[in-house]
């Protein structure tokens, strides 16, 4: 029996909502008024994200002094208080580390976002046994506000980053090409066009300040989410406009015969917005503005910032594959972002600095570069190669749980050259796939209603603690050899309190292959 999911669900739910890299402590420094430079840190993703001190102590901007101060919460939302950031001490003023704002607010960011996008359009998927397979041409943008100067990265740096397909390069071309087994390369071309290595741009008639949120320091700023929405993307209409006659009319934009461009990706200068501003790397679809190049309308869009700290071959992957239907695996709400179902073993999850492969699950739902992922039910011992080998030969196995809605897969991951390279380590992963949420990934958890399509087993892990998500991996230099009713994990399934009868006994060491014994129940 061999695993087979319908796709024309998946193809109605993502386009549906605004999708985002997920970053966690990325160094960040701000001048205060008397021109000292405090060193912070940015977490969060496109819905929310802010500033915090390597304590985790929240930092936001007092407007009223313009000093970046430590903030304390009242009620639903954050509040500046008197102690300023980097010279008080937030211990001895009382105040606590971690401090957000309440899920109730943050829920309202995203759903007045994702549902402002018309449920009309959607992407037709006619053939889904062809869906991301083939060559696919990603029209690139450069941008600059008016008040920006010129790009000064070297254009050959970028190209190379996006489209080297020099063996171990870590491109975006290189990444897709064997995440998917070489079924689909993606080309990657640059507008306005590049002159004696030269990045050239197209500049808005509005400057930076137009693209942040209204406060008493920055008046030209947007006052809402709909605002937001308007300035965002009338800037990237005008940013077509600017450079679509340069675009050939040969080169196929609509490899998938959909009537729409397969991607664009716009490369803002700068860096990111300090606190929920629309200047994150994002994926979304430009509804709000009918403009289309050779009479192709473009709809899916990756923004990304020119700072180095985001616009690296991870984010520009992470958030391509977003366009191509996968969805995020970390939480969107506040009090659930740092508990992690998948953390480091998916790019959809965590951005490790070079791109990691993503689950088989995710390649054969998502990324349609997996025929099947074959079901065991006969005991035995079952020999497993990396998910990144060069064949997608015996890559996953699947068993079905004691609820028919919840599959157990089992694959192996071993650090190797040239985009598993950071992974914690090496041996057979055993995650859990709830069927119930195909389609929504693991985004919009509240750990009542909505729970992980995803979540991988980990010593110590239940459903409201992390556990050692970075010892998932199974193998026998690990010393985690079995897996059942009395190991840690046990094969818990996602209500937290049923436990599978599954046995899993004898994995082996974590070698060009790995092996597992499946011992089937018989009483």
């Amino acid at each position: 029996m061999k695993i087979r999911l319908l796709f024309i669900l998946l193809s109605i739910f993502m386009l549906n909502s605004i999708q985002a890299a997920y970053f966690t402590n990325v160094p960040r420094t701000v001048k205060q008024p008397d021109g000292k430079i405090l060193h912070c840190f940015i977490s969060g993703d496109e819905y929310h994200h802010w500033l915090h001190d390597a304590d985790g102590f929240t930092i936001v901007q007092d407007v009223a002094t313009g000093y970046y101060v430590y903030a304390d919460k009242e009620q639903e939302r954050l509040v500046p208080t008197k102690y300023v950031a980097g010279v008080a001490s937030p211990v001895a003023a009382g105040l606590k580390p971690y401090q957000n704002i309440s899920v109730k607010q943050w829920q309202i960011q995203r759903q007045t976002m994702e549902q402002a996008v018309p449920s009309q359009h959607k992407k037709n998927i006619s053939d889904n046994q062809n869906r991301n397979h083939g060559k696919m041409n990603n029209i690139v943008i450069f941008i600059r506000f008016a008040d920006d100067t010129a790009f000064k990265s070297s254009f050959s740096d970028v190209d190379k980053m996006l489209n080297s397909a020099d063996s171990g390069a870590n491109s975006m071309f290189n990444y897709f090409k064997s995440a998917s087994y070489n079924k689909l390369e993606i080309y990657s071309y640059f507008y306005p066009a590049p002159k004696n290595n030269v990045i050239l741009s197209y500049q808005d008639i509005h400057p930076r300040s137009y693209y942040q949120e209204y406060s008493d320091k920055d008046t030209n700023g947007y006052k809402n989410t709909p605002e937001r929405t308007s300035r965002e993307q009338s800037l990237l209409e005008r940013a077509v406009i600017a450079v679509r006659d340069s675009i050939p009319a040969s080169l196929n934009i609509d490899y998938n015969n959909d009537g729409n461009v397969d991607n664009v990706c716009f490369v803002v200068k700068g860096s990111v917005g300090d606190w929920s501003s629309l200047l994150w790397p994002h994926r979304w679809s430009l509804y709000s503005e009918n403009v289309k190049i050779h009479d192709k309308r473009v709809w899916d869009y990756n923004f990304q910032l020119e700072d180095p700290n985001y616009f690296r071959n991870t984010v520009m992957c992470h958030e391509m594959f977003h366009t191509l239907g996968a969805p995020d695996l970390y939480h969107y709400e506040a009090n659930y972002q740092g508990l992690h179902a998948v953390g480091p073993w998916d790019l959809m999850a965590q951005n490790a600095t070079i791109p990691q492969h993503s689950g088989a699950y995710v390649k054969f739902l998502y990324g349609n570069w997996l025929d099947s992922i074959q079901n065991i039910r006969i005991g035995g011992t079952y020999t497993l190669f990396p998910i990144a080998s060069a064949v997608p030969n015996k890559v996953s196995y699947a068993i079905t749980s004691e609820n028919p809605n919840e599959i157990f897969v089992f694959e192996y991951r071993k650090k190797s050259k040239p985009f598993e390279t950071d992974l914690p380590g090496s041996g057979l992963l055993i995650y859990r796939i709830n069927r119930d949420f195909e389609g929504e990934g693991n985004s919009q958890y509240n750990g009542n209603d909505k729970l992980d399509e995803v979540y991988i087993y980990r010593p110590n892990g239940t459903v409201t603690g992390n556990g050692d998500i970075r010892n998932a991996y199974f193998s026998a230099e690990s010393g985690r050899t079995d897996f059942n009713i009395l190991t840690n994990p046990k094969p818990v399934l996602s209500d937290g309190v049923t436990i599978s009868n599954l046995r899993i006994s004898n994995i082996t060491f974590a070698g060009d292959s790995i092996q597992f014994t499946y011992d089937v129940d018989t009483d």
